[in-house]
């Protein structure tokens, strides 16, 4: 029988990993993961920052859009 609380508890801890500073979360040298992963990583980590971004810039102009 397949849950959804393992997707779920992944999905929350990707999404505490995504509201936090950016944390490369390994030691160099030891368990450095690849470059593409490292990069792939970031991208996602940026991606998700930007998104944060536009949700908040949505309500800002919405509320700016019922003040006039």
């Amino acid at each position: 029988m397949i849950t959804t609380v393992a997707p779920n508890r992944a999905a929350a801890r990707w999404k505490e990993m995504m509201e936090k500073d950016f944390d490369i979360d390994y030691v160099l040298g030891i368990d450095q993961p690849s470059p593409e992963m490292r990069t792939a990583t970031a991208e996602k980590y940026a991606a998700y920052q930007l998104g944060q971004i536009n949700r908040k810039l949505d309500k800002i102009i919405a509320a700016l859009a019922s003040t006039t």
